[in-house]
């Protein structure tokens, strides 16, 4: 059997040179079944080659329009569309058509004139813009069709729903009203409905940007358009839950939380939708999962019939949450589904899934608690042994989680624990443990325990052993190894020369650097105080975001990082540079600044003793409403007191911030509380507000004695 483009070949032969012999007339209807051939398939080239070749064919003078109608043209647009590299031959055509500009100067110099372009060369363009994720551009061009159809303005809002473009939600939103106002004005117009194809679309654009808000408004304005949508369907409901459910911002997850819980209960309301399924329930669950909020999550868990998946969700919001019972929370729950309690005697079969075992592996992790983890992890498999436990083993999330852990202790051990562990999901591997598979993630969390531990050697040798398996090593595996540099004895020319290195191999295996390997970076160039070329690192991640080579631009934590090295350079205009770039932080609105940005700025009042202004940066944070002090904030604005050329009041000043702390943390701040650092910042101020008195070590037991009672402390905080 022929194959497709043998068929066309036929066909175009047929059209050009055999028709013309037999005296067969050429019309537009035979052109256009060629022409549509070759854009079904996507070669857009190839049918506007043929397109050129007829014009030149029925030519009958030298200068004259077009012999083929809009729809020949429309389906080389077409063509167009569906090629990965059409999109600039398409807006040259496209251009050419609705500028009446000749297109193309044929073998008898004959200049053609395209037709004027139809409803259908808008829609054609659009969908060009859609395939290619241009958003603005899409946007841009329905602003100029007159009449445009509810085609149009899918392909449009499909093409914002695809780009990368900031705007996208309010040019979608804007985009629904001018539909709105459009059918308004054309009555029940059959040719501009917020019809349902419309209404998923921009709420896919709303869900993966995590923008709930806006997705309510299009659900309101979808609702308005038909009042009876209203009365029987759950889905645009549960549409906008998920918009909410993807909050991207940390910060912002809260507040989501609380509005699809108040979207939730308005679903409850409606009489005529189905009763919500356990699906529905979890969406809002894990709206207070992200956001951390344990007790609500535990309430709604008691309102249906959950899933194991339900279960999940709730130990990730107990996991997520700040609360100091968090840990025996997750027990009970544990406990609830069947899994033995401890010092049980006479244990019963029980099944509990194993991504329930998960989420309690990732609570250990989150929190650093490697030997609860390791120790769940070894219980599971001796109920396995005995045959107590009904579900499968451990899978490899389970080991990626128990590394995760093993990664944020302290624990002198944990590089070794962790290599013994992947060595356990090798070997399992091998012998055909099937659901043990070590993966990419599991390698890059033992990378990141060298990371920690600052074993660049062996980093790069699990690097290199990446490269000779199958498993290619990604930007995550390349930060962890600079990461490990920086906290590796390496001098400062060997680890800023080999972090380059290893950008620059990310790039030579066809990987792509991003934001990680920009911040690992930024965080050697911080360590060492070379403020000047951070803040040129910075600059060419900026570029190299303009011109599409970096997906993210710097974020919060890479501007962060530069006001750290500022803070460690004796540059004699490091605080006036760390105070611009403070304020270009503060002037972007991309940026929501955390606590880490302002500590960063405060880092540099402390070091040098500018303690007005750092009291002065102090006052902003309590006054913000996004962001809580926490105990560094406070010991970075004492010391700041103790390192001030004029300290007589050092003392003083440091133990009315001590009272304050004390004060936030009986209003139920627990990040305040005072630790021996803090203590100790207090007793350097207040011997410094002492001339003469000398250093530290030269006190008294009598003097350190009546320090601690001064301060209500029990413990010296300098041993």
């Amino acid at each position: 059997m022929a194959s497709a483009t043998e068929v066309l070949s036929r066909a175009r032969y047929i059209l050009l040179t055999h028709m013309p012999e037999v005296g067969i007339q050429t019309t537009n209807h035979t052109c256009n079944a060629v022409l549509s051939g070759y854009s079904a398939l996507g070669m857009g080239t190839e049918a506007e080659q043929l397109l050129l070749e007829i014009e030149t064919l029925l030519s009958q003078s030298s200068s004259r329009p077009s012999a083929l109608d809009t729809a020949c043209y429309n389906s080389v647009l077409h063509g167009y569309s569906r090629d990965k590299n059409g999109i600039k031959s398409a807006e040259r055509l496209f251009r050419a058509m609705k500028e009446q500009t000749p297109l193309h100067e044929g073998i008898h110099s004959t200049k053609i004139l395209p037709p004027m372009p139809d409803m259908i060369t808008y829609a054609s363009m659009l969908n060009c813009y859609s395939n290619n994720r241009m958003g603005e551009e899409a946007y841009s061009l329905v602003q100029q069709i007159e009449r445009p159809t509810s085609a149009c303005y899918l392909s449009a809002i499909r093409a914002l729903e695809r780009s990368n473009d900031p705007a996208s939600p309010d040019r979608v939103l804007a985009l629904i009203g001018q539909l709105e106002q459009s059918r308004n004005g054309r009555g029940k117009s059959p040719t501009t409905v917020l019809n349902r194809r419309v209404f998923n679309v921009a709420m896919q654009c709303m869900t993966k940007r995590g923008d709930g808000a806006k997705a309510e408004e299009v659900l309101d304005k979808y609702l308005n358009s038909n009042s009876s949508r209203e009365q029987n369907d759950a889905q645009p409901y549960i549409l906008a839950l998920q918009a909410y459910e993807n909050t991207k911002p940390v910060n912002s997850r809260k507040e989501a939380a609380k509005s699809a819980e108040v979207l939730f209960h308005k679903m409850q309301l409606l009489e005529n939708i189905p009763r919500l399924d356990a699906g529905t329930y979890n969406i809002l669950l894990n709206c207070f999962a992200r956001a951390g909020m344990a007790s609500a999550a535990e309430n709604l868990l008691e309102e249906f019939a959950p899933t194991p998946e339900s279960h999940d969700l709730v130990i990730k919001a107990i996991s997520l949450s700040d609360d100091k019972d968090a840990v025996d929370r997750a027990w009970h729950i544990l406990y609830q589904l069947g899994y033995p309690k401890k010092n049980a005697k006479d244990v019963e079969p029980f099944s509990v899934p194993i991504s329930t075992f998960n989420s309690m592996l990732k609570l250990f992790a989150r929190r650093g608690m490697a030997t609860e983890a390791e120790a769940l992890l070894h219980s599971i498999d001796e109920f396995i042994l005995e045959g107590k436990f009904k579900e499968s083993g451990p899978n490899t999330r389970s080991y990626e989680a128990v590394l995760e852990a093993l990664g944020k202790t302290s624990d002198a051990d944990a590089v070794e624990r962790a290599e013994a562990l992947v060595t356990r999901v090798e070997v399992m591997s091998e012998l055909g443990g099937g659901i043990q598979q070590p993966s990419l993630k599991l390698y890059n969390t033992l990378l990141a325990c060298y990371a920690n531990a600052g074993k660049v050697g062996s980093a790069e040798r699990l690097l290199s052993r990446l490269h000779e398996q199958s498993l290619k090593p990604d930007a995550f595996s390349y930060g962890a190894t600079i990461k490990a540099l920086k906290n590796s004895g390496k001098s400062k020319d060997i680890a800023i020369a080999r972090a380059k290195e290893l950008s620059q191999s990310l790039e030579r295996n066809g990987g792509v650097g991003n934001e990680i390997i920009f911040a690992h970076r930024l965080s050697i160039l911080a360590k060492f105080g070379l403020a000047q070329q951070a803040e040129n690192l910075l600059k060419e991640m900026e570029e190299k975001h303009k011109l599409g080579d970096l997906k993210q631009g710097p974020g919060i934590i890479h501007y962060t990082a530069v006001l750290n090295a500022w803070a460690k350079t004796d540059d004699k205009k490091a605080v006036a540079r760390a105070e611009a770039l403070f304020e270009k932080m503060k002037a972007d609105n991309l940026f929501n600044l955390d606590l880490a940005a302002y500590h960063g700025l405060l880092l540099n009042y402390a070091v040098r003793g500018m303690s007005k202004k750092a009291r002065r940066l102090l006052q902003v944070i309590l006054d913000s409403g996004n962001i809580s002090p926490n105990r560094n904030t406070f010991t970075m604005v004492i010391d700041s007191y103790s390192r001030a050329s004029s300290n007589t009041n050092a003392g003083l000043k440091a133990e009315e911030l001590l009272d304050q702390m004390r004060q936030l943390q009986a209003a139920g701040n627990s990040d305040v509380e005072p630790d021996s650092v803090c203590y100790a910042s207090v007793i350097r101020a207040k011997q410094a507000s002492k001339p003469g008195s000398g250093t530290i070590s030269d006190l008294s037991e009598f003097d350190k004695v009546k320090i601690m009672r001064e301060l209500q402390i029990e413990n010296w905080p300098f041993q």
